[in-house]
């Protein structure tokens, strides 16, 4: 399955402390909801109207709800300039349904949106709808490895607007030679958006220019890492419980000395520890045939979690293998087994309080709020 990586950049407008555009994104296992827009005017009243508008779409996208009622829903309520005659905001969704492998892009108004399939710009035909008196663009496509869309404010299009080299900004022509000239040279999206603001800057420092955001949506194989930790709370569970584990796509770890040992049993197969990685205040690691990494338990454990949670940096190898395993992956799934071990944690509590389950779900909670998908199930 694919998912998406999504990298961002903007500028405010000279003289503001907040820049007017804004970009909303939501994620679960299958889908990724993404808006962004830009607001009418400058500073904190743009940012508020763009803010309103790409949170609502974002989040009821996101909750399955369909496209045209989420843009009747919005246009409804979204008021218009009565000076200028057009909207306080506008605005572009995206929402990519990989388990249907298809991706909708709904444009109100909204300048920039180029999709690219290696250097080459990729022409869909766009249906346009009526809702009330607007008029929306609709059209889809399916998403490949290494497509790139390409989502950009004005501020980017009618950058250098009135000067002698661009008189009329520098238009969405020149974007797409020079994002077919970045492809090409194959510079990453996280680099392409930041020369993109900063392109816009340098346009803009003999004139007031205008906010900008650039958002650039890299199409890629999903990354998923599966963690065994703890003996299943059943022990005629195990087998079960191995077996289904082994089946999943993904990379899988084990972490757990008991656990590894059911999984020899289970498998016939043998542990082969690797000595040259034990330190004083790490056991070393071992590797299973179908196990990427098979690690100690709750030392690890922790040492994973004070790393992540910035209290140290000095932690054992295998510690090092597992955070490393944790921020390449997409989406991690944490089986965490109910079976107790009377050494992590205070008899008089209840075991859902032990140390293993905390330090899992403290775990998890850290990897949600760096943009992971992170489940945990217990058995």
């Amino acid at each position: 399955m694919l998912t998406c990586d999504i990298y961002f950049a903007s500028k405010n407008k000279r003289g503001e402390e907040v820049c007017g555009d804004s970009i909303r994104v939501r994620k679960d296992s299958e889908k990724v909801a993404v808006s962004v827009s830009d607001g009418l005017g400058r500073g904190i009243k743009a940012r508020i109207l763009s803010t309103l508008t790409a949170t609502i779409a974002t989040t009821m996208l996101a909750n399955g709800l369909p496209v045209r009622d989420v843009f009747k829903t919005i246009l409804a309520t979204l008021p218009v300039c009565q000076v200028r005659g057009i909207s306080y905001a506008n605005l572009c969704s995206v929402v990519c349904d990989f388990g249907k492998e298809i991706c909708t892009v709904v444009e109100y108004e909204f300048p920039v949106v180029m999709l690219f399939e290696g250097g080459e710009r990729i022409s869909i035909e766009k249906q346009k709808i009526e809702i009330g008196s607007r008029k929306v663009l609709i059209w889809g496509f399916k998403p490949k490895e290494n497509m790139t869309l390409l989502l950009a404010t004005d501020g980017l299009s009618q950058a250098g607007m009135g000067t002698e080299l661009f008189p009329l900004g520098f238009g969405e022509r020149n974007i797409e030679i020079e994002m077919k000239h970045l492809l090409r040279n194959h510079v990453e999206p996280d680099d392409i958006v930041k020369h993109f603001v900063k392109l816009a800057e340098r346009l803009d420092r003999n004139v007031q220019g205008d906010d900008t955001l650039v958002a650039c949506l890299r199409f890629r194989e999903k990354r998923v890492l599966n963690l065994f930790i703890g003996p299943p709370e059943k022990k005629e569970e195990d087998g079960e419980c191995v077996k289904k584990f082994l089946s999943l796509p993904g990379k899988k770890i084990v972490c757990g000395g008991t656990t590894g040992q059911i999984f020899e049993r289970v498998t016939g197969k043998k542990i082969e520890i690797d000595l040259y990685t034990f330190s004083e205040n790490s056991p070393p690691i071992g590797r299973m045939e179908g196990i990427e990494l098979v690690t100690e338990g709750i030392v690890t454990l922790t040492q994973v979690f004070r790393y992540l949670e910035g209290q140290a940096e000095n932690v054992g190898y295998g510690a090092k293998v597992l955070v490393k395993a944790l921020l390449e992956a997409d989406e991690i799934n944490f089986f965490v087994g109910r079976a107790i071990n009377p050494a992590h944690q205070n008899p008089l509590f209840s075991h859902d309080i032990s140390l293993k389950f905390r330090i899992v779900k403290d775990i998890a909670r850290i990897l949600q709020e760096r943009g992971k998908i992170a489940n945990v199930q217990y058995y």
